[in-house]
């Protein structure tokens, strides 16, 4: 076998290269398992020591992507540094987003998601090799396809990654006026922030929105009397002294990191501050146990949007989306 892997190299190979020096799919289904090999896309494999580089992500996306076509949406957003998947999506790898102008037939390739749609050349950029939707396009598609909560987590993402601009996603939406998505995509560029450091904390953002709270800041520095920086506050209401920290690993933390948590939050407490401390299970959940918590902070009670999860709106699909 290991001959065999010798042969393909350290570059990505697809299932039909790896069948042709001899392995079977069940075998590469065996060496993913056992830790030899790492599936980055669908049919496509390298070989576990190979690091995650952005020069492996592409020529591994050149292997699935059909010729002429550019990757577009979750599979640009990770060409692009971003993880765009839907919450509760990481046991399995999506197909490759392709996109082909709305004059060309949809692309059709095993391991694909094809579509048309209007692709102007200035929306696409060569990387690496591949044909790829700039990171404005990949953003402005993102905010309209995706469901609610994981359009937000991407917009963030994005523009901490890839440095765009929410002007420049702005300019790209206004092309698409009309279209399905874009009064989603519209809502959703006023309420972004690149110094969101996380997907979970994005959507406790919006969570707050949608439950009619004012939408908090990220990432609140918190100094001492002496000018000393106490803490970076996941995100709160700077005026009022309130915060609301996202903690979604403590089964995962030590007993030295949950101590160094608690001292840290006792001392911007100190410092007059309010915290209420959430979890996923809340930010997810479709009860109402952080509204009551976040209730209790700020002092006012919460006015649900119809967009909320317990009315289903962290659910709902756009027509035609991801």
């Amino acid at each position: 076998m290991s001959s065999y892997l010798s042969a393909l190299g350290p570059a990505p190979f697809t299932t039909a290269e790896a069948r042709a020096v001899g392995i079977t799919k069940r075998e590469l289904r065996a060496l993913v398992g056992a830790g030899h090999l790492r599936r980055v896309l669908r049919g496509v494999y390298v070989d576990a020591a190979v690091p995650d580089a952005l020069v492996v992500r592409a020529a591994a996306v050149a292997k699935a992507v059909p010729p002429g076509v550019a990757a577009c949406l979750r599979t640009a957003a990770w060409l692009w540094g971003v993880d765009a998947l839907a919450m509760g999506a990481h046991r399995e790898i999506p197909p490759v987003d392709v996109m082909a102008p709305s004059s060309s037939a949809s692309p059709r390739r095993v391991g694909c998601a094809g579509r048309t749609g209007p692709l102007p050349d200035s929306d696409v950029v060569e990387l690496m090799g591949v044909l790829v939707t700039t990171p404005a396009r990949t953003a402005a598609d993102l905010l309209r396809l995706l469901r609610r909560p994981d359009a937000l987590a991407s917009l963030d993402a994005m523009l901490r990654e890839t440095g765009v601009s929410k002007q420049a996603v702005a300019e790209v939406l206004a092309r698409f006026a009309r279209q399905r998505g874009v009064v989603q995509a519209r809502q959703l560029l006023n309420l972004a922030d690149g110094r969101s450091e996380s997907p979970q904390e994005s959507r406790t953002r919006l969570r707050c929105v949608d439950a009619g709270f004012p939408c908090p800041e990220p990432q609140i520095e918190v100094f001492d009397s002496c000018g000393v920086l106490l803490a970076r506050l996941d995100m709160g209401y700077r005026r009022l002294l309130r915060a609301i920290e996202f903690d979604g690993d403590v089964a995962h933390r030590t007993p030295s990191q949950l101590l160094h948590d608690q001292r840290r939050r006792a001392g911007v407490e100190r410092e007059g501050w309010r915290l209420v401390v959430v979890t996923s299970e809340q930010v997810l959940s479709k009860g109402l146990t952080f509204e009551h918590a976040v209730a209790e902070l700020l002092e006012r009670e919460p006015r649900l949007t119809r967009d909320h999860p317990r009315y289903g709106g962290w659910d709902r699909r756009v027509p035609g989306g991801l």
